[in-house]
């Protein structure tokens, strides 16, 4: 199934098997980063709409892994995964343990520290 059958699902909130092609999608290695991290936050804007948010902020810092898959540099790599980690930070204070909100709020740092 492809990422537009996804996105039909996500419209008429099937989100469970939207969340499958997703995943799919999200792990596939013949994927670009570039592609895999639109799926990453695919997968955690639907488990934000199922108010999972500890899994949605998961979601969110495996975009910002695929990020620093990309062929450029740090710099840019920094500024494009810096709205990944505040996205994944929001959703871990609303449902994530301390740690969670720790680590996400550390790399929040170092990716603002890299970007400028």
């Amino acid at each position: 199934m492809s990422l537009r059958e996804a996105i039909v699902l996500i419209n008429t909130g099937e989100y469970g098997p939207a969340i499958s092609i997703l995943e799919e999608g999200a792990s596939d290695e013949s994927k670009s980063p570039s592609e895999r991290v639109g799926y990453c936050e695919w997968l955690a804007e639907c488990h934000r709409k199922l108010e999972d948010y500890k899994t949605s902020g998961d979601w969110y810092l495996e975009g910002v892994k695929k990020v620093f898959l990309q062929q450029t540099d740090v710099k840019s790599k920094a500024r494009q995964a810096l709205p990944l980690s505040e996205k994944a930070l929001q959703n871990y204070r609303l449902q994530g343990d301390t740690v969670d909100v720790l680590e996400a709020s550390k790399l929040k740092q170092r990716l603002l520290a890299l970007s400028k």
